[in-house]
């Protein structure tokens, strides 16, 4: 049975950016209320970019920052936020895991907590410890105290949950190394994706961006404000290279700013509606961001549909058959002769997108949900 009463806990305050880290789990939280339950989400206090959606309870949770980006103010939040819990809760969902205990069973003694596990914080401390140098004794014996202190933090945050999942293969062995956490109570899955207002229709989006009905169109939304990080310029590479076999083609970039070239149009914005007027106006979308991890913008394209070309660094745990075209980020060669093929045939185009648009039903909030309760029917006694 459907929870009719769910708290949130979210890395952030309800974003504008549709890639922030914590769009997913206020996505979530809409596709929660739209269901029916009341809806609490609980986040860090910080600056808020928009309101929570209709229907939603909000709470920003004050924390003194000491140490700033320290487990301990990361273990503090939880630790805060777990005080706020309404008792009467049903279902708490924590995205990410993170660190410290919500202390659920004893504030929400009737809710099941799920974690959704992003990364193995450890993991991430180790790397950074690794790429600095240790000046002496006392350096080494604050970075092991530290270690620990994380250590016990992260295993506690994971101890806690009914039920956890990732959509990584990687992670979930991680996970099984270091703390031993595996089946069944780490499930694999499909991280939320939000859905994009209504856009407009297909010719007024173009329309709004000064081109042609009759164009091809390669759509490249930027996973960052960061123009390098999102990949652009290897985009706009391919681009240069193809545009003299397709001389009316447009490259509309979206998210970020980019340089005047020949047939680029840049959309800087990076609210929810400038992504899917860029996109619904697209044939082609470009997902080539240069920092490895799924990119929601796959989704995003093909919900749009556009056909979508990514790296195979973007796409995620299981790289989707015949729905998304797939290239290496070693050789812009490979993004150019794909991006050729799909704007010499059209026809192609589309039913590759067809086939994208079927893929991406599985990061709808809606499915996300539903998975979460088929674990916790199981877990239930």
């Amino acid at each position: 049975m459907a929870p009719r009463s769910v708290d949130l806990v979210a890395r952030g305050p309800p974003p504008l950016d549709p890639y922030a880290p914590a769009a997913g789990t206020w996505a979530l939280a809409r596709a929660y209320a739209d269901q029916g339950a009341t809806v609490h989400v609980l986040y860090p206090e910080g600056p808020k970019e928009a309101e929570p959606p209709e229907g939603i309870r909000a709470t920003a949770v004050p924390l003194p920052l000491r140490r700033p980006g320290a487990a301990s103010e990361e273990a503090e939040f939880a630790s805060r936020a777990g005080h706020r819990l309404r008792p009467e809760s049903e279902l708490v969902l924590r995205d990410p895991v993170g660190i410290g205990p919500l202390g659920v069973r004893a504030r929400a003694p009737r809710a099941r907590l799920v974690g959704l596990v992003r990364a193995v914080e450890l993991t991430a401390f180790d790397r950074e410890r690794g790429g600095r140098s240790q000046t002496g004794f006392v350096d080494r014996l604050d970075g092991w105290r530290d270690r620990r202190s994380l250590r016990r933090l992260e295993r506690a945050a994971l101890e806690e949950p009914n039920a956890l999942f990732c959509d990584d293969p990687a992670l979930a062995s991680a996970l099984e190394q270091e703390y031993h956490v595996g089946p069944p109570r780490l499930r694999a899955g499909r991280p939320p994706v939000p859905h994009l207002p209504g856009p407009p229709r297909r010719d007024a989006a173009r329309g709004a961006l000064g081109i042609p009905t009759d164009v091809p169109v390669v759509v490249v939304p930027a996973a960052s404000p960061s123009a390098e990080e999102s990949g652009i310029d290897h985009a706009r590479e391919a681009f240069r290279r193809v545009r003299p076999f397709f001389p009316g083609a447009r490259l509309v970039v979206v998210g970020t700013e980019v340089p005047s070239d020949p047939g680029v149009v840049s959309v800087p914005g990076r609210d929810a509606v400038a992504f899917a007027g860029a996109l619904t106006a697209g044939d082609v979308a470009l997902i080539v961001s240069t920092r490895p991890g799924f990119d929601p913008g796959i989704v995003f394209a093909a919900r749009a549909g556009c056909a979508t070309i990514a790296y195979r660094s973007t796409v995620g745990a299981a790289p989707p058959a015949n729905a998304i075209r797939t290239v290496g980020a070693e050789d812009p060669g490979d993004l150019a002769s794909a991006l050729a093929e799909l704007v010499a045939d059209l026809g192609a185009a589309r039913e590759l997108a067809q086939r994208g648009k079927e893929f991406a039903e599985a990061f709808d909030p809606e499915r996300v949900i539903a998975e979460i309760d088929r674990a916790l029917a199981v877990e239930r006694p």
